[in-house]
Order: structure tokens, then sequence, then C-alpha cells
């Protein structure tokens, strides 16, 4: 009854499922995986997100302002952190250089590559690594380097989805996101 009225009120529910289950039944669409295979299907479906869609579809203030994605990384795969504190730095676009993700008036770039001047790396056990004219990345540009290889294609073959299917399903995720949307509670 949940899913029926979900429906009324304009919910549309795509089941991704080996076999075609009572939930499947009654979405909108059931995608047929193989067993096992969802995590192949999900980064395809990252893929998509990160180098098929406008990064206008993206909630980019979000992952600016609420993530870590504009930490950045440093070449040991750390995080770079300011010397006397121990804060995560990210690349201030307004003044062009890196600052404590905490830095009253900055605005984080989400993407791209730079160069910080003196920066920390905290290790395991408490060592730090201390950078200088480090060569540096957003942690939300690594995501995207790292996703490059996870094309639908690749997981076509693997989960047996076709890759159309695979942006399909990624297409609607993004077109239902809401986003830049407010929900406003009492």
């Amino acid at each position: 009854r949940r899913h029926a009225d979900a429906r009324i009120r304009g919910v549309k529910r795509i089941q991704i499922e080996p076999h075609l289950s009572a939930t499947a039944a009654c979405s909108a669409e059931w995608v047929p995986i193989k067993p096992k295979t969802d995590a192949a299907f999900m980064l395809a479906m990252i893929h998509v997100l990160l180098h098929e869609t406008p990064r206008t579809s993206l909630d980019i203030p979000y992952l600016r302002d609420r993530t870590s994605s504009p930490y950045l990384v440093g070449p040991n795969g750390y995080y770079l952190r300011e010397p006397d504190s121990g804060k995560p730095l990210v690349w201030d676009e307004k003044t062009g250089r890196a600052l404590p993700h905490d830095a009253p008036g900055i605005t984080p770039a989400v993407e791209g590559h730079f160069t910080v001047a003196d920066a920390v790396s905290h290790l395991a056990d408490k060592e730090v690594v201390r950078h200088e004219n480090a060569a540096a990345h957003t942690a939300f540009t690594a995501m995207v380097e790292a996703m490059q290889r996870y094309s639908p294609d690749w997981a076509s073959a693997i989960c047996g989805v076709k890759a159309a299917t695979i942006r399909h399903v990624a297409e609607e995720f993004v077109s239902n996101a809401c986003v830049g949307q407010t929900i406003e509670i009492e």
C-alpha cells in the first residue's frame, strides 16, 4: 500500500535486483542484474554523474560548503594541513592560495590541481610529513579521476545490464535529485 500511495504522489521507483520480487513487480521499472555485481553498477552510475552529466546538475554548493570535497590532497595521498593548526587546507578561489577549511570569507575550489607552498600531512602513528611547493588536488578531483575508468560500458560486461540502461538510471537519479531545493519543517 505504501508503494501504491507513493506512486500516486509521483514517486518513481526503479528496482535493481536479480529476480523479479514483489517490490520489483510494483516498481515503475525493474532492472535485472547479475547477483553480486551491484558495486559495478553503482560505480558506473557515479561515472555518469561525474563524466557525462554537466556539473550544473550536481549540488556543487553543497559539496563545497558541507563536505570534504574541497580538501587538498597531497602527493602522498593524505590531506594537506596547515602546519600550525593541523586544519585541512582548501584552495581559496578569492586569494589564489591554500587556507584552512574554516577560514572566514573563503570560497573553496571544488575541483582543480594546485601547488601549495607550505603544508604538512598527518600519517599513521602521529607521524607528520612536511611539504614545500607540494602538488595538490582537491578530494573531489581525486574522486573524479578515480571514477574515470568505471564507465557504463565497463560495468555492462560485469553486471549484464546494458550501458544505455545504466545511463538512463543515472540520469533519472540526477533529474529527480531536487538539487537546490529546500524543505522547511515547521
